[in-house]
């Protein structure tokens, strides 16, 4: 076999300005750092405080970066930078990634195993598939 060394790097702004911070926010990158550490989490927690830990940290991004009145749910806005994100964790919840049930344990621990070494765009894949539309008229998908 073959040896690799994958490496990460990433800046981190120390700043308390929300603005400043939502402006480098990439939540498809979140979206896949959080649903690869909620599965490394599974190898030692149990599944129902994993998703409840997952719900934790969607509430508390949203209610950090999220403009709203309290008891007024038509006034509820979340910034471009975020647009995404809940609907990715949506997703995430209901994926055989985190939830065993309906699936066998080989095929749960494939797709975790998968979703470890793959990049961003394909573990987006993953977490939400793409709906493509097909005709037989047209050909490719839309």
């Amino acid at each position: 076999g073959r040896k690799r060394l994958r490496a990460s790097t990433f800046s981190h702004r120390y700043s308390h300005d929300k603005m400043e911070l939502s402006a480098g926010f990439d939540q498809e990158a979140t979206a896949v750092l959080m649903a690869r550490y909620a599965v490394w989490k599974t190898e030692s927690s149990d599944q129902g405080d994993v998703l409840k830990w997952l719900d934790k940290m969607l509430i508390q991004v949203v209610t950090e970066f999220a403009e709203f009145r309290k008891n007024d749910a038509s006034s509820f806005r979340l910034a471009s930078q975020f647009c995404i994100f809940p609907q990715f964790m949506y997703h995430l919840r209901r994926r055989g990634l985190l939830q065993t049930f309906n699936a066998s344990p080989d095929e749960t621990a494939y797709y975790r195993a998968v979703l470890m070494r793959e990049g961003v765009m394909n573990s987006l894949v993953m977490i939400q598939p793409a709906l493509l539309e097909y005709t037989f008229e047209e050909g490719p998908p839309k």
